[in-house]
């Protein structure tokens, strides 16, 4: 049987990693009032709207999964390293 093995740089990398992903698309919002000039014709500036109205919907979903999977991710480093802590102690 082969033992589980996580170090804390790994938690705290994927910590990172969601902090930035989660920063991304929390700003790609603005975005869409910096591109509408380029829409051109009306269906297309409608067809874009509702693409970008989908994609805010998604978006905030996506952003909501980003936040639990970090909290989970964090959770798991602060009990690895209570873990660490307790064997350390009772060694």
């Amino acid at each position: 049987m082969t033992d589980l093995k996580v170090t804390d740089d790994v938690l705290a990398d994927a910590e990172r990693l969601l902090t930035r992903l989660h920063s991304e698309f929390g700003g790609i919002g603005h975005h869409r009032d910096d591109l509408r000039h380029v829409w051109g014709a009306g269906e297309v500036a409608g067809a874009m709207d509702s693409f970008v109205d989908n994609w805010s919907w998604y978006r905030k979903k996506l952003l909501s999964s980003i936040e639990s999977v970090g909290g989970l991710v964090s959770s798991a480093r602060e009990t690895f390293r209570e873990t660490d802590r307790h064997l350390a102690r009772t060694g």
